[in-house]
């Protein structure tokens, strides 16, 4: 009886993640993820920090910073997400490229990264994001784990072909930087979403890695964001970003 209890536990534990991560969380992720509960049906989002649609910025050198009292708030796809100095710096064909090489730039390239590595940026923006964004050898793997999903997404909601398959209800509040060196940043964020108990917290683990001339993401351990991607009860030890913008 424990035994099935505490499977039973562990069943609901992954469902939860699946719906607020960027691949299952995203996607999302948790980009996939990044991230959120997704679909055209379901709990309203909460209520998000004030938000502006996103456009696309100057692509030449910018001065970075990594204060986050310095950001501002764009929403992609239905996700809320900080920008600034430190990036996106372009975001033509809905993409997000253009990051400062400091830790700020790597915690911002991890945020829009994963949430256009999710079905609801759609194929348009996550494939592109996958092929040229996403580095190591599970990359293949997010890739057809991504396309499998958006395939369900699209015949659960009746989406058309290359359209977003719904929107996400998330907020990407806080954030923590672990190893940092110029080339390689291991990045935490914490992003929350609704359920039906209320806000749910996931901190999703994402490594960023210099690669020519902007930060690309590793991808998850066999393109599964489940595997960096855990539900949270407490905001201890990540920094909050501004709620206003």
């Amino acid at each position: 009886m424990t035994d099935d209890i505490t499977l039973a536990a562990r069943r609901r534990t992954r469902a939860v993640v699946a719906s607020v991560a960027a691949v299952a969380l995203i996607v999302v992720a948790v980009v996939g993820v990044l991230v959120a509960t997704v679909g055209r049906r379901g709990n309203p989002a909460p209520a998000p920090p004030p938000a502006t649609p996103e456009t696309t910025a100057p692509t030449g050198p910018q001065p970075g910073t990594t204060s986050p009292a310095a950001l501002q708030w764009v929403t992609v796809a239905g996700a809320h997400l900080p920008a600034g100095a430190d990036g996106p710096r372009d975001t033509s064909a809905g993409r997000a490229r253009g990051f400062a090489r400091t830790p700020m730039g790597a915690v911002l390239a991890a945020a829009h990264i994963t949430v256009r590595l999710s079905p609801q940026a759609g194929p348009s923006v996550f494939e592109p994001t996958l092929r040229e964004q996403v580095v190591g050898s599970d990359a293949g793997r997010l890739l057809a784990a991504v396309d499998e999903e958006y395939r369900q997404l699209r015949a659960q909601f009746g989406v058309a072909p290359g359209e977003p398959a719904g929107q996400l209800y998330s907020t990407v509040t806080g954030y923590r930087i672990g190893s940092a060196t110029p080339d390689v940043v291991d990045v935490g964020l914490l992003i929350e979403g609704p359920s039906q108990s209320g806000p749910t917290l996931v901190a999703l683990s994402a490594q960023m890695r210099w690669i020519g001339t902007d930060w690309a993401l590793q991808a998850p351990s066999g393109g599964d964001w489940n595997t960096a991607a855990v539900l949270v009860s407490t905001t201890a030890g990540y920094t909050g970003f501004p709620t206003g913008g």
